[in-house]
């Protein structure tokens, strides 16, 4: 069901006070060239003065909202459909409620017609009017910048998150102590076991080459533990995996940069299928 699915979410008092100001404009612009609901026949000096009261009200409701939602969302790091449509008819609501006694106390100075019945009228000729539209105008202005916000910070974070792994080193250590090698996790595509040795396979400015050092698979494992174990002999680098032929019995697997396909064992073969899926 579409209420529980994730809904956009912006948290910049930025954003939400443009859409507050949005919205606030579209109510005034309504009232004082269009003169909906009778409006027109409203005669008063402070007339549009007054329908400017109405902007201030959607206005300020409006950012109250975002900052209780605001703690709501980052209290409980979540923010579905449901939330999102809940936000709106409350805000609307809250809103269409304060325009009311607005009405009766400040422009029309009738305190005693603040009752349950006019207000049940009011409230449905407003909502049915002036509050389907800006339910509208809400979801749609709120879905926009909060969309537009996270595909910006998507960008930049993953942007940052690849220069950083691309600059990321680790220094292996062999078996001797002096044995010291120094490579950028990102750049390593697989390492292979032969003896007592272990060939690590990577690249160095788009070139692939090779460093030998004495060590056995299980401690390099320990050491390069993003890497992917395929066969008794062999681990790869999960990000250079290109494909995965044959079956079980005998399966190899190809990877970017490198013409010899790599052996991938029964032992390892489920996991390694899952990983490249």
């Amino acid at each position: 069901m579409f209420l529980s699915n994730p809904f956009p979410y912006s948290t910049s008092f930025r954003n939400h006070f443009l859409i507050a100001s949005i919205l606030s404009f579209i109510v005034v612009f309504i009232l004082v060239f269009l003169q909906p609901f009778g409006s027109n026949n409203f005669s008063n000096p402070y007339k549009n003065l007054y329908f400017i009261g109405y902007g201030v009200i959607c206005f300020i409701v409006y950012i109250v909202f975002h900052l209780l939602s605001k703690w709501y969302y980052e209290s409980f790091k979540i923010w579905k459909w449901v939330e999102e449509l809940f936000f709106c008819i409350l805000y609307l609501s809250v809103a269409i409620t304060l325009a009311f006694i607005y009405t009766e106390v400040i422009i029309n100075k009738r305190p005693e017609h603040l009752t349950l019945s006019l207000f049940l009228f009011w409230f449905k000729h407003m909502f049915l009017g002036f509050g389907l539209i800006l339910f509208v105008l809400a979801l749609f202005f709120r879905h926009r910048y909060a969309s537009k916000k996270n595909i910006i910070k998507d960008y930049v974070v993953s942007t940052v998150e690849n220069e950083e792994s691309k600059k990321k080193t680790i220094l292996l250590q062999g078996t001797m102590k002096k044995e010291i090698f120094e490579v950028v996790t990102s750049q390593v595509i697989y390492v292979k076991s032969e003896d007592n040795y272990v060939i690590i396979f990577y690249k160095d400015e788009e070139v692939v080459k090779e460093k030998i050092l004495r060590n056995t698979l299980s401690n390099t494992k320990k050491q390069l533990s993003f890497l992917l174990q395929t066969h008794r002999s062999y681990l790869v680098n999960p990000k250079f995996m290109k494909s995965l032929k044959g079956n079980s019995q005998n399966a190899k697997l190809l990877l970017e940069n490198i013409d010899n396909a790599i052996p991938v064992s029964k032992t390892y073969f489920e996991s390694v299928k899952k990983t490249i899926n």
